[in-house]
This record gives structure tokens, C-alpha cells and sequence, in this order.
């Protein structure tokens, strides 16, 4: 087919598929089933793709770009969303809601920085664009920089009084800086806004939920699943309530439904994996695991837990490779440094699990469990100068930390070493 007809074509099924307006982030799942026409679409953007650099400065080429990231953004395709939204702006700069999109994609990636960048280039074309501003403000939160995060929330509530999302990103906000209480009273007033707001809807179940108030949790939870009833986190959180009230078998069928909604999420497989192994499923356990290593390859905490259940398995030889493959992932994980050292301590690999606490102890100095066993290793090693001199510090750290029975320990090392 010809230029005209294949635009044409992308059109017709863009419309069928996925309408103008703006992305909900709580709306953004993969497909499960694809669909003819999805099928269709698909072929048509790759017949696009065979001719874009003929027909590139086609005028009607960028909102066909703009509307093909979009549709990926929904599914969940963020790697391709972000790459089209790139090509889109390349050819035309100014479209302010890529640059927003492009940046939610970022945020959804766990990418602040970048969401940043492109969040800013959008305000620098519309500087009172409430929702490039809310998710700066997210980004902002995510970084840890709550002042700015706060400034920009109250700027665009300056712009727009009760902007669901900025209620709900102040309620996230109070959150992160501890005032859970606050928190609530935000996230009441977005639902009071708006008494369908999913997102505020599941945070004040989360909320409720670190608060210990479980009914009033289930209650808000139960009201956005009735709106919803494939939401994933509002699933998530409800399986997270019960496995707290110890109801185990509602919480797994909780996850179980979270996880068949948005199968490529490795936290939720990490939540079923943890559940298995509070009941001492270990190999259950490891299969939950290496699902979320399956769905992130780069997800560290599934490599470090799926370690700990192979010494549970009592394989402290595939333990070594996950938790080796973490620390590759994350050299200055101090955690991971350490849970290596002790597997290596436990296989009497005494100058492997020297270096290994020692790491641990080089990023995280505040810990003195790290100088302990690097104390107790020194002593094998029959390096007694070295390890009277660790033993000195750890005891301070100890007694800094009011842990009486390992100072004490730490004492009677210190006089036995002379």
C-alpha cells in the first residue's frame, strides 16, 4: 500500500484501539492476549518502520509517532514507548505531552533522572502544565529531594486547586517524610475530590496499612477493586494485609491475582516467594524467585532472596552464584557483600570472606555486625594484632548502639586476645 493508505490504516486502528487523552499510570499493564487487531496494528507500525525514512518529514509523522508510543506506554513497552517518543521529538521538539509521556515512562522505569530532564523540557514549552509538574514532583519524591518535591506540589495546587494527582503525590509525599497522619488527610481530600480515584484510593490503603489499620485498609481497598477489580497494587496490598493477619492462603490468592494481571512485575513475585518462604516452602520459594529474575534480569533483591532460600536448600554452592551475580549487579551493596562473606565463612573460605566483609564494612561503616565477623576471621587466620584492634571498634560501635550482650562479647574477646 501507498504512504496515504498505510497512515490511513495506522489511523483507523489507533482509533479502534487507543483513543487520545491522557495516560493513567495505574492504567499501564501489558497485554495478555493479542488480539487480530492488535496483531494487525503491529504489522502496519512495522511497515511504517520499513518507510519512515522516506517519508520522516511528512508533517503527519510525528503525532503518528506520538500516538504509536503511547499506545506501547499503555502496554507497558516502555523500552519501545521511550525509543519512539525520541524519534517523535527528533522531528518536532515541541510537542509538549511526549515530553510528559516520555517522562512517565522514565518514572515508571525507575529512571528519575532522565523523567527529570524530560519533564523540564516540557515546561520549558508550557511552564503551567499541572501534570508535567505533578510528575516532576514524583520524580523529585523519588530522588529524595522533598523540598522541591513540596514546592512544585504547591505550585501546581496555586494552578489548579484540587489537582487529583498533586493531593495524591502530597499524600505520597507526607508519607516519605513520615507524617503518615498527614498523609491520610491529602489522600482523603483527593478521593473527596474525586470518590474514584484509584490511585489515592490504593496509597491510603497502603497507608492504612503501615499504619496497622487493617479493616480501614481493606474497606478503602476493597471500594477501589470494585471500581477495578484488575488492579495489581490494590491485589498486592490486600495480600500484604492478610499475610500480616497471618490468613496465609487469602494472602497467596491475593498475589496469585495481582501476579496473572501483571506477570512481568518481579516485586510481586518477590511478595509470593517471601510468602512461601515464611512457610517454609523453599522450593516454591526459589520457583516465585527466579519468576522475578525471569521478569528483571537486573533485579537485584530477586538474586539476593532467591541466594537465601539455596541455603535454606542447604546448596550453599548456587547461593554463591546468585549472590555473585548480585554483587555484580550492585557492587556497593553492602547487604549482598555480607551475606556473601558468610556463605563463603560457612564453606571455610576464611581471605574470600575477609574481603567481603571488609567491603561491606568500607560502604556501610555504621554497621559493626560487619567488623564482627571480620573480627572472628582475623582470629582464624591467627592475625590476633588485627583482630584485637577490629574487636576495639566494634565494641564501641556496639556500645554506641546500646547493644549490651554484644559489647560485652566484644569485651571478653578483647581481654582473651591480651
Amino acid at each position: 500500500m501507498n504512504t496515504d493508505e498505510l497512515l490511513e490504516s495506522i489511523t483507523i486502528k489507533l482509533d479502534k484501539q487507543n483513543p487520545t487523552g491522557d495516560i493513567e499510570p495505574e492504567r499501564i499493564r501489558p497485554v495478555a492476549i493479542m488480539t487480530r487487531e492488535r496483531r494487525q496494528l503491529g504489522d502496519l507500525e512495522r511497515d511504517f518502520q520499513k518507510v519512515l525514512d522516506t517519508i520522516k518529514y511528512d508533517e503527519r509523522v510525528p503525532p503518528m509517532l506520538s500516538r504509536l508510543a503511547d499506545m506501547h506506554l499503555r502496554e507497558a513497552n516502555f523500552g519501545r514507548a521511550i525509543i519512539l517518543y525520541e524519534m517523535t521529538l527528533g522531528l518536532d521538539s515541541e510537542q509538549a505531552s511526549s515530553w510528559v509521556n516520555m517522562g512517565l515512562a522514565y518514572l515508571l522505569v525507575g529512571d528519575p533522572k532522565d523523567a527529570i530532564s524530560c519533564l523540564g523540557s516540557a515546561l520549558a514549552l508550557e511552564p503551567d502544565n499541572a501534570l508535567a509538574l505533578v510528575y516532576l514532583a514524583q520524580a523529585q519524591l523519588r530522588q529524595g529531594d522533598y523540598e522541591e518535591c513540596n514546592k512544585n506540589l504547591d505550585r501546581v495546587l496555586h494552578i489548579i486547586a484540587d489537582q487529583p494527582r498533586a493531593l495524591l503525590v502530597k499524600g505520597k509525599y507526607f508519607k516519605a517524610i513520615e507524617k503518615p497522619e498527614i498523609s491520610v488527610t491529602w489522600l482523603k481530600r483527593a478521593i473527596q475530590h474525586n470518590p474514584q480515584f484509584l490511585p489515592a484510593m490504593m496509597e491510603l490503603g497502603n497507608v492504612y496499612f503501615s499504619l496497622k489499620l487493617y479493616d480501614d485498609a481493606i474497606a478503602i481497598l476493597t471500594d477501589a477493586l470494585a471500581i477495578d477489580s484488575e488492579q495489581p497494587y490494590a491485589l498486592s496490598t490486600m495480600g500484604d494485609i492478610y499475610q500480616e493477619q497471618h490468613d496465609l492462603e487469602t494472602a497467596i490468592y491475593y498475589f496469585d491475582k495481582a501476579i496473572s494481571i501483571k506477570f512481568d512485575d518481579p516485586d510481586l513475585w518477590i511478595k509470593k516467594g517471601d510468602l512461601h518462604r515464611s512457610r517454609k516452602s523453599y522450593k516454591q520459594a526459589s520457583n516465585a524467585y527466579q519468576k522475578a529474575i525471569n521478569a528483571n534480569p537486573e533485579h537485584v533483591k530477586a538474586w539476593v532472596r532467591n541466594g537465601a532460600v539455596m541455603l535454606l536448600l542447604k546448596d550453599e554452592g548456587t547461593a554463591l552464584e546468585y549472590l555473585n551475580t548480585a554483587l555484580a549487579l550492585e557492587p556497593d551493596n553492602s547487604d549482598v557483600a555480607h551475606q556473601r562473606g558468610l556463605i563463603h565463612y560457612s564453606l571455610e573460605r576464611h581471605e574470600e570472606a575477609l574481603n567481603d566483609f571488609d567491603k561491606a564494612f568500607s560502604v556501610e561503616p555504621s554497621n559493626p555486625m560487619h567488623l564482627y565477623y571480620r573480627a572472628l576471621i582475623l582470629e582464624i587466620l591467627d592475625r590476633p594484632d588485627e583482630a584485637k584492634r577490629t574487636w576495639v571498634v566494634a565494641e564501641s560501635l556496639f556500645r554506641d548502639m546500646d547493644d549490651v550482650t554484644k559489647t560485652a562479647e566484644c569485651k571478653a574477646r578483647i581481654r582473651r586476645l591480651g
